[in-house]
């Protein structure tokens, strides 16, 4: 069950939330106790002042044992904390409110239940960035564009993979340059026969990305469609998995291990807008996108976009900075309003942020040239973006900021209930939506 709630009536583009029911979101656990959620708005969505009543519960409870429940502002402050014995009762419930646009987590962990968070949404389509978007930051990712056009030849290496063809494509490793001796390196689906194909563009969520198994992944894989997926280490996608995953290691321990992090994305927000890890990837596709889009079998007017979580990250990045996909369809993405606490409102990236106390003003400044917030405000493309109210790994509240800022006027927030992080299946027709394209003109 859909419905439309509380469109903007301010002189921005509105927004429309659609949302689903909390029960049709709600994770089902199959056996053992475990915690719901229940705030009496459905759809977790309030005005700020409104007042929200919100009932924890325990399913299948034991019988036995603590549990406690406690609420923050969406960060670290605690506005409401209680714990009850389940000898005694199962439930309790919580009267909340916010005056500012923003969230409250409910927290629910003890008692032998499975430790849940979720999320009431005060003011949904006032939310906005509080990461500051620099007044040269198109001229700067432009001027960097093109920079790498003059300074690094594209060296396009397109290799047939003919153990990945698909009985309806072709299979090709492919492969381009981008600054620091870096390499772009992907995956390409063509249809077999002769025309020209619409395309479909995907980045991996974060970690190890894709490899040889990538036919196996239905949903990036359509009759008649072009099919690029990129990688962002720069490593080749050639060889058996077992081979990939120990390039993947080698190269996971040369880059981040030796650069001090626990994870690639952290790397280089204290030393310049350059050295963050994503910096030469998002011009390095950017350019490969470019270079599919002249190939004779490509249709360029009707390229689209479908990502998550990272992935989703990159829908943000790659839909401002090539410019012409026809639609975009982001999931969860991540590197929203990064500077968020800096007012007391948890940050879409938090972990990236946590830098020694003498790297602080610098990361600070660099930051806002890779944030995702900035770069929704130069998209004019068709966005559906999608995301879970209790995602605390590419927090909500980042994600709904950076929707506020596409400058799209065609564009819609899918809010899930109860849903976390990760791939929504069937994304609730958007796929549909996504392919639904009109024909090339002649």
């Amino acid at each position: 069950m859909q419905r439309n709630v509380r469109t903007s009536q301010t002189g921005r583009t509105a927004l429309v939330a659609a949302v689903v029911t909390a029960v049709a979101a709600a994770p089902v656990f199959a056996k053992g106790p475990f915690a719901r959620i229940s705030p009496n708005a459905k759809d977790h969505l309030y005005r700020p002042g409104e007042t929200a009543v919100v009932k924890v519960s325990v399913a299948n409870a034991p019988g036995k044992g603590t549990v406690e429940a406690w609420a923050d502002d969406g960060w670290t402050n605690v506005v409401w904390r209680s714990a009850f014995d389940l000898s005694k009762q199962t439930s309790v419930e919580a009267t909340l409110t916010r005056q500012t646009p923003g969230s409250l987590r409910i927290h629910v962990k003890g008692g032998g239940v499975r430790e849940r968070m979720d999320r009431i949404i005060f003011g949904v389509e006032q939310i906005e960035p509080f990461t500051p978007c620099p007044p040269d930051f198109d001229a700067y990712w432009r001027g960097e564009l093109a920079r790498l056009e003059r300074e690094v030849p594209i060296a396009v290496e397109k290799t047939p993979a003919p153990k990945l063809d698909t009985p309806d494509h072709t299979a090709y490793y492919v492969s381009f340059a981008t600054f620091n001796g870096g390499r772009i390196y992907g995956l390409l689906l063509v249809p077999k026969g002769e025309g020209r194909f619409p395309a479909m563009v995907n980045v991996p969520g974060a970690g190890p990305g894709t490899t040889t198994i990538f036919p196996s992944k239905k949903q990036l894989v359509r009759k008649g469609w072009i099919t690029l997926l990129m990688n962002v280490h720069g490593i080749p996608l050639t060889g058996t998995n077992a081979e990939y995953h120990a390039r993947y290691k080698k190269w996971f321990a040369d880059y981040v291990t030796k650069a001090g992090e626990p994870r690639y994305q952290y790397v280089g927000y204290a030393e310049s807008r350059e050295a963050p890890f994503y910096h030469r990837t998002i011009l390095g596709m950017t350019r490969a996108i470019d270079w599919l889009a002249k190939e004779p079998y490509a249709d360029s007017s009707r390229f689209v976009y479908y990502g998550c979580s990272q992935g989703g990250g990159f829908g943000l990045y790659l839909t401002a900075m090539w410019g012409r996909f026809a639609k975009s369809l982001i999931l969860c993405p991540n590197k929203c309003d990064m500077l968020a606490y800096r007012v007391g409102r948890q940050p879409g990236s938090s972990h990236i942020m946590n830098q020694r106390p003498e790297k602080a003003a610098a990361a600070e400044k660099n930051a806002p040239y890779h944030d995702n917030c900035n770069f929704a405000r130069m998209i004019r493309t068709p966005v559906r973006m999608v995301y879970g109210t209790a995602d605390d790994n590419c927090q909500t509240v980042g994600g709904i900021a950076a929707f506020n800022a596409i400058a799209s006027k065609d564009k819609r927030l899918q809010l899930l209930p109860g849903v976390g992080h990760g791939w929504y299946v069937g994304t609730l027709g958007f796929e549909k939506w996504l392919f639904d394209l009109p024909p090339s003109a002649p």
